[in-house]
């Protein structure tokens, strides 16, 4: 009986807080979730292409060695 009580205060305090914190009937969600946006250079999404620059380095560097030793 005491862990149900415990759990619908939970609950409740849960419920509370959402309600407390949730943003203004005018406010927009957008601009809510903005604030915690990730910012430079956290937001960088470049570190894909610097994988696929990387590889496609590798992969010359290797046909130049391969090349080179054909020819020798």
């Amino acid at each position: 009986m005491t862990s149900l009580l415990f759990s619908i205060a939970v609950v409740g305090c849960f419920g509370w807080l959402v309600y407390h914190f949730a943003p203004a009937p005018g406010e927009r969600w957008d601009r809510l979730l903005s604030r915690y946006r990730p910012h430079a250079p956290m937001a960088d999404w470049s570190a894909g292409d610097y994988e696929d620059q990387r590889q496609f380095v590798d992969l010359d560097a290797a046909r130049t060695r391969h090349e080179s030793a054909v020819q020798s």
